[in-house]
């Protein structure tokens, strides 16, 4: 029953009374709603505010990092990382936007995979919610290698050495590349995000198409299912 026909059919102070309490309750549940969303983007993502730190409080995060180095066993291809050099401008929404970075000496662009389903997977050493998602996200480039998929992490850690750092006890299976958050912003830009948290990962069809849009740290069945839709 609406709140108008509600109100209609009120003739007495009671009624109204009911009434009153019957859009609390409404406004009350709402407000629950909003409480339990903000503390799920708090226990499974980290404020990317925190990436402006100076840098004595970067190199404290990254002691703590190595002092709680993740449990499971990452399969290890290299160490290295790539540093993202062009940025290309945002297109049409739900377009990818397009980057460039140098890889043994030659350019490689994200459009050089156009025909794979890609995952782009941003994040910092200093997150702990991105840094428990690691090993799933390994396990699903290795998973997947012979398919038409490719995965990218992307660290956007103030201070590049503490990548290097990271990746020197943590290496991962997947490219790694380094930007100062730039690009993260255009990609929510792309896929109508607001939170400015970490992990955020996105998933690019083979048309070129921003199709899924994951905030926070993940478990690896729930990554699977959003890439396998697009395979």
């Amino acid at each position: 029953m609406s709140c108008v026909r509600l109100f209609q059919l009120c003739q007495n102070k009671k009624c109204i009374q009911l009434l009153q309490a019957f859009i609390n309750k409404k406004i009350l549940m709402k407000r629950i709603f909003f409480i339990l969303i903000s503390f799920s983007i708090f226990f499974y993502s980290c404020s990317k505010k925190d990436v402006v730190k100076d840098n004595s409080t970067t190199e404290n995060k990254q002691k703590t990092t190595n002092e709680k180095k993740v449990d499971n066993t990452i399969t290890t291809k290299n160490a290295a990382y790539y540093t993202i050099k062009d940025i290309g401008s945002s297109g049409k929404k739900s377009d990818f936007v397009d980057f460039t970075w140098q890889e043994d000496g030659k350019d490689v662009k994200l459009s050089d995979n156009k025909g794979k389903v890609i995952l782009l997977n941003f994040w910092a050493t200093w997150c702990p919610p991105c840094r428990k998602e690691l090993p799933s996200l390994s396990a699903i480039s290795n998973e997947l290698d012979s398919k038409e998929f490719k995965m990218i992490g992307i660290s956007v850690d103030e201070n590049p050495e503490a990548l290097k750092s990271f990746l020197k006890s943590n290496t991962l299976s997947y490219t790694m590349l380094h930007e100062n958050g730039v690009l993260l912003e255009k990609y929510m830009t792309i896929a109508g995000g607001t939170e400015n948290v970490i992990p955020q990962s996105f998933i690019i069809d083979k048309n070129g198409k921003v199709v899924e849009y994951i905030i926070g740290s993940k478990e690896k069945q729930e990554f699977l299912k959003l890439i396998n839709k697009h395979l």
